[in-house]
């Protein structure tokens, strides 16, 4: 375009900024549209790379969600053959590409993915098509990418069936569990810096009892926290969690004394003698009952009472239309506020009800659905201006022989003093800088670096004056071209004897065996606690010796 004294105009600059924000506009949404498609989303480019063959282009938030990366990284630079669980894999979507081209444009495949979250890799079938110009000019490659269930044959046959509603729901559960486990991560790593320097700090006010129980409360609450994620992602997959029989009155205890600290309401608990206990997860439990506690002191802006009482019952047979005949606990958050309108009460329960200013409706939606779960029941009366009353009930057993409740339970991990030289590579700033004051402290020599680069070439460079990290503390996702994963995998090629911890946010018990298998020693999960840190290096330092 030639630049002339009517091009730069104000009318014709105002109309290319017009232009310039109706295409960004439009990519917005095209990228919004296509992030809500279930199936993995991928654009190669058509020039082929040596080995890692067409890189990417653009991927959707499902593909980001499949191989376990986060969303705002993407996979884009990334070749189709490092995609691939292995080199077999990558020679079949590499020959797919090419099949795709000779036979006009489309053709389909089956190969492993890999996940750079730790997860297994998972068998997926690839559906290839090659976009060319009206030139017949190859312009790149679109892939949309489904991962299969149980083996392929079966999958096929499968997917042949009339069943498509219950197959559209296991991919949607899928990738939430997948879009689950990548918040999960992210939450975690918020949690880390904050629950290993609260942690710390716990340990140094010893002698003011008054600030440490204050500091005891949020540490609490910091762990149901980390319990909670971990619970967000399992019921995500859809696994059954194992129930079994809880101490009813601890739990009412302490979650009442989390969720009424720093309101001007006053919380009474009753709780009746014998009290059974609920078969039950604990940390929904305790969910629901902070929740319903919640919404009353916010029914309450002038302060007033609670009332959380806990009692046994029984329900005979007919006696309830909902509950089965047996034994249960029954418990009653009761507040004196605003009450809830007639008109509301039947809508409650329902997804995307709410009366608040600023809220969504989820979380008693979410109290109904984990109660019903247990199989419960949560009931509501309520008149207005007197106050509301929820009611749950609980199948239940006698109780148990409860073991001692003490601030223990709640206390900090002790830190643990020792010598040698740690390598931190992680790309979370904070937790980083944390964790460097906390192992200094203790007695150690800390490197640290956020990107798998550098920390490769660091440990390469002790390792070349005969002083190699003790303990290399590396996270999964890291900043630049390699992640955790690839990062270790580079330097126990140069050092097989090389002491590797995995420490991210996405670790939990399902796959902590798996890294072991990689050759990690170690698995530390956020968000670790400040002794939980010192005390896995002391173990790595003082019990892996060198061959």
């Amino acid at each position: 375009m030639t630049l002339s004294p009517d091009t730069l105009r104000p009318e014709t600059l105002a109309e290319l900024e017009a232009g310039l924000h109706q295409m960004k506009t439009a990519n917005y949404f095209l990228r919004v549209a296509v992030d809500q498609v279930p199936e993995a989303v991928m654009i190669l480019e058509a020039e082929t790379h040596e080995k890692s063959g067409p890189k990417v282009l653009f991927s959707n938030a499902t593909a980001a969600a499949l191989i376990g990366v986060e969303p705002e990284k993407g996979l884009r630079g990334m070749g189709i053959a490092d995609l691939a669980a292995g080199d077999m894999d990558a020679s079949v979507l590499l020959d797919a590409l090419n099949r795709a081209v000779e036979n006009g444009g489309a053709y389909e495949c089956e190969a492993m993915i890999q996940n750079f979250y730790g997860q297994p890799p998972q068998r997926c079938r690839w559906r290839v098509r090659a976009v060319f110009n009206s030139l017949r000019k190859l312009l790149n490659f679109t892939l949309v990418v489904t991962p299969l269930q149980g083996n392929s044959r079966a999958t096929m046959a499968a997917l042949r069936s009339d069943d498509l509603d219950a197959q559209s729901e296991q991919l949607k559960q899928d990738n939430l569990a997948a879009l689950a486990q990548g918040i999960a991560h992210d939450v975690n790593n918020l949690l880390g810096p904050v629950t290993m320097r609260l942690s710390d700090l716990l340990q140094q006010v010893q002698g003011q009892p008054a600030l440490k129980e204050e500091l005891q409360l949020i540490f609490g609450g910091l762990k149901r926290a980390r319990q909670f994620t971990s619970q967000v992602v399992t019921a995500c997959k859809a696994k059954t969690r194992e129930k079994q029989p809880i101490d009813l009155g601890s739990i009412i205890h302490d979650t009442v004394k989390f969720a009424g600290a720093g309101s001007n309401a006053h919380l009474r608990v009753r709780l009746a003698p014998g009290l059974r206990w609920p078969i039950a997860d604990a940390v929904k439990i305790s969910q629901v009952l902070q929740n319903l506690i919640l919404n009353g002191i916010q029914s309450m802006p002038q302060g007033g009472y609670m009332d959380v009482d806990a009692e046994n019952a029984d329900i005979g047979p007919g006696e309830d239309s909902i509950l089965k005949p047996g034994m249960y606990v029954r418990v009653v958050v009761r507040d004196r506020g605003c009450g809830i309108p007639p008109e509301n009460l039947e809508r409650l329960f329902k997804e995307t009800f709410t009366t608040k200013p600023d809220g969504n409706g989820i979380g008693l939606t979410t109290c109904k659905l984990f109660v019903h779960a247990h199989e419960g029941d949560i009931r509501v009366s309520s008149r207005l201006n007197i106050g509301t009353e929820f009611t749950i009930y609980l199948p239940a057993v006698p109780a148990k022989e409860a073991p001692g409740h003490s601030e223990k339970d709640h206390a900090p991990v002790p830190l643990k003093k020792g010598q040698g030289r740690v390598l931190i590579v992680d790309d979370e700033d904070d937790l980083r800088k944390v964790a460097q004051i906390i192992l200094m402290r203790c007695g150690y020599e800390v490197l640290e670096c956020d990107n798998g680069q550098d920390a490769v070439k660091i440990y390469q460079s002790l390792a070349r004056t005969g002083t190699p990290p003790d303990v290399v503390l590396m996270d999964l996702t890291l900043r630049g071209g390699m992640n955790g994963g690839e990062t270790a995998e580079e330097i126990l090629r140069y050092d097989p004897e090389a002491r590797l911890v995995v420490t991210s946010g996405s670790v939990n018990e399902d796959v902590q065996m798996t890294f072991l298998e990689k050759g990690f020693v170690a698995v530390l999960p956020k968000p670790y606690e400040a002794g939980e840190l010192t005390q896995v290096v002391h173990r790595v330092v003082t019990m892996m010796s060198r061959a």
